[in-house]
C-alpha cells in the first residue's frame, strides 16, 4: 500500500531545497526548512489525525543540519518511514509501537545528517564547485562574460539533478539506501579520483595565477645588468610563487582558515616589498 506519490516526494524535496538555508538559525539550523518541506507529505499522511500531525511537525522541527543536496536522500528515507508509520497506524498498531517508530525516524535523521554532510561538503563544495570555477577562470580572465555566468548555471542545474535523483532513490530504497551508499567502494573511488584531479587543478592554477617576481638587480664586472629573477628561473622556474602557495598552506594548517588575516597580510607585505624595490 502507498499513500504518497512521486509528485508528493518531489514537491517536498523542492520546498526543502529552496528553504534549507533561508531560515537557518543556531537553535535549529536547517530543521525549519526540513519541516516546511516534509509538511506536504505529513498533511497527506495524518490528515485524519490532528494530534499525530502536530507530533510529526514537532518531530521534524528538532535540531537538524546536513548538506542540502546529499541530504536529500535523508528526506526521501524520512518520507518512506513516515509513510510506513502512517500505514501501521491505520492497521491498528498500539501507541507504544508508534512512539518507537517515531523515535527511530528522529534517531535515523540525527545519525545520517553528519555522514551525508561530510560527503556532500567534500564532493559538492570541496571538489565539484572549485573544479568547475577553475575550468572557466581562463575564459573569464580573457574578458568573456560567459566565464562568470556559466559556472553558476551549470552548478545549479547539476546539483539540482543530483538532489532529485537522491531524494527519489532514498524514498524507493528506504533506510537501506544509505547503508548501501556508505558501504559501496564506488563512492570512495570517486572521492579519491576527484581529490587527485583537484590537486592537479590547484597546481595548474597556482602556477598560472600566482605571480611574484623579484626586481633586485646588480651589475657584473663587465657592467652588464644581472637580474636575480633570471637566476631563480634558471634554477627553479616560478619558485617564489610556489613558496607563497606553500606558505599560505602552512599558515592554514597551523592557524586554521583565517582568510581575512591572509588577505590583509598579502596586501601589507606586497606594499612593503614593492616600496623597497625587492619584488
Amino acid at each position: 500500500m502507498e499513500k504518497i506519490t512521486k509528485k508528493d516526494v518531489t514537491k517536498s524535496w523542492a520546498k526543502y531545497l529552496l528553504s534549507a538555508e533561508v531560515s537557518s538559525g543556531f537553535e535549529r539550523l536547517t530543521a525549519p526548512g526540513f519541516s516546511y518541506g516534509i509538511n506536504t507529505v505529513l498533511e497527506k499522511l495524518y490528515r485524519d489525525n490532528e494530534e499525530e500531525y502536530k507530533k510529526a511537525l514537532k518531530r521534524h522541527l528538532m535540531f537538524y543540519n546536513s548538506e542540502a543536496n546529499f541530504g536529500s536522500i535523508i528526506m526521501g528515507i524520512t518520507i518512506a518511514l513516515e509513510e510506513e508509520r502512517a500505514l501501521m497506524m491505520e492497521a491498528g498498531m498500539d501507541q507504544e509501537g508508534l512512539d518507537s517508530s517515531a523515535e527511530m525516524i528522529s534517531s535515523l535523521k540525527i545519525g545520517l545528517m553528519g555522514p551525508m554532510a561530510g560527503i556532500g561538503d567534500t564532493i559538492n563544495h570541496g571538489m565539484i564547485r572549485p573544479l568547475l570555477i577553475s575550468a572557466f577562470l581562463p575564459i573569464a580572465s580573457a574578458g568573456l562574460w560567459i566565464g562568470g555566468v556559466a559556472p553558476f548555471f551549470i552548478w545549479t542545474i547539476g546539483i539540482s539533478l543530483m538532489g532529485y535523483f537522491l531524494v527519489n532513490a532514498g524514498y524507493k530504497s528506504g533506510k537501506r539506501s544509505v547503508v548501501q551508499l556508505l558501504q559501496s567502494g564506488k563512492l570512495n573511488d570517486f572521492i579519491q579520483t576527484a581529490s587527485v584531479l583537484g590537486l592537479f587543478m590547484m597546481g595548474a592554477l597556482s602556477s598560472t595565477y600566482v605571480k611574484l617576481q623579484s626586481v633586485v638587480s646588480w651589475k657584473n664586472a663587465l657592467g652588464e645588468e644581472q637580474l636575480l629573477q633570471g637566476y631563480l628561473d634558471a634554477i627553479f622556474p616560478k619558485v617564489l610563487a610556489l613558496l607563497v602557495v606553500f606558505g599560505i598552506y602552512w599558515f592554514f594548517k597551523k592557524k586554521g582558515p583565517k582568510y581575512l588575516t591572509v588577505l590583509v597580510a598579502i596586501i601589507v607585505i606586497s606594499l612593503i616589498l614593492s616600496f623597497f624595490g625587492i619584488f
